[in-house]
């Protein structure tokens, strides 16, 4: 966390990180407020941001992948801030959404057509928000199954800036998946990739990626090609 959050902080005095300023100040100019989903957008825009456009900072990393790393924890980081909850609740919650990120990721691969930011991290993030939440096993089951119904499909493009954007869209993602499942409302799985088991479902998931994406991968190549 001290290294990620150096890394949002950077994005805060670099004129480059335009991102960063809108969601500033979407969270009324401030990087902590009352509103929740704000401040976890701008913790995990911001670090994200910085990463992208190579501001000389570190990231932590996870499975490879600075904007995994970062799309894995702070929003996390912003629900303790918010809420207050304790530091070893918040490591707990941290180190499910690793073992969520690495499971979908043993399937999809360390490079695909998949955003593994969005989709495996975004996944494992709202495994963790839902763990502080006080979640069990079935409600994370419910996480896990409106994650995969509701994100599954988002390309990768390379590391640009579009992936801070991606990110955005998997934070929104994750508190809207598990607002639904702590009241006990997900998309069963009769329906579509979902499984019978959330093992299941997070392999069907990296299924999609990779036999599922390699067309979509070598279009998204011609596409960045044509651009030179």
């Amino acid at each position: 966390y001290r290294v990620n959050l150096e890394l949002a902080k950077a994005a805060l005095t670099s004129e480059r990180c335009t991102l960063t300023k809108s969601l500033l100040a979407f969270n009324g100019g401030t990087d902590v407020s009352g509103d929740l989903r704000a401040t976890a957008r701008f913790f995990a825009g911001a670090a994200s941001e910085a990463r992208v456009l190579g501001l000389d900072k570190p990231a932590m990393s996870i499975t490879g992948s600075g904007n995994h790393g970062i799309i894995c924890t702070m929003p996390l980081y912003a629900m303790y801030r918010v809420e207050q909850h304790s530091e070893e609740s918040l490591l707990r919650a941290t180190v499910l959404s690793y073992l969520i990120t690495m499971y979908i990721k043993e399937y999809s691969g360390r490079l695909s057509a998949f955003c593994g930011c969005g989709i495996a991290a975004g996944t494992g993030m709202a495994c963790g928000l839902a763990y502080l939440q006080g979640a069990d096993g079935e409600k994370h089951t419910k996480v896990i199954q409106n994650m995969a119904s509701g994100l599954t499909g988002m390309i990768c493009d390379g590391g640009n800036h579009g992936c801070t954007m991606k990110g955005i869209v998997a934070v929104d993602a994750a508190f809207r998946a598990t607002d639904m499942a702590m009241d006990d409302i997900c998309i069963e799985n009769i329906h579509g990739i979902n499984g019978r088991t959330p093992e299941a479902t997070m392999k069907y998931m990296g299924m999609i990626a990779s036999p599922g994406m390699t067309g979509t991968e070598k279009t998204i190549v011609e596409i960045m090609e044509s651009k030179k």
